[in-house]
């Protein structure tokens, strides 16, 4: 029985290679100060959207287990936090913890 061949045209066309993509990379969302700063613009201007956003961003791109011994919480909170199944109604108290840790 002889071989089925890969075609020539077929051969070159699996060469290209696929950019990578790094959504969570940005140095922005890596600076926890600015990030804190981000945050509490948020609260000022009432927008609970962009909050929830920015923090999900900067929780995505750090250690959650830093943050959360930073800011004296248990990490569970914090995933509770990006749950997208789970509403996004945190306490003050743990708010105003993970921003005391961010800016530190």
């Amino acid at each position: 029985m002889r071989k089925t061949g890969t075609s020539e045209k077929r051969k070159k066309s699996g060469i290209k290679s696929l950019k990578v993509h790094e959504p969570f990379a940005s140095k922005e969302l890596k600076d926890s100060p600015l990030v804190a700063e981000t945050l509490l613009d948020c609260i000022r201007t009432g927008d609970l959207d962009s909050f929830r956003d920015v923090l999900i961003a900067h929780l995505m791109t750090v250690n959650k287990v830093m943050i959360a011994k930073k800011a004296g919480i248990g990490r569970r909170t914090l995933y509770d936090l990006i749950d997208p199944k789970k509403d996004f109604n945190p306490e003050l108290s743990t708010i105003s913890a993970v921003i005391r840790a961010l800016a530190a």
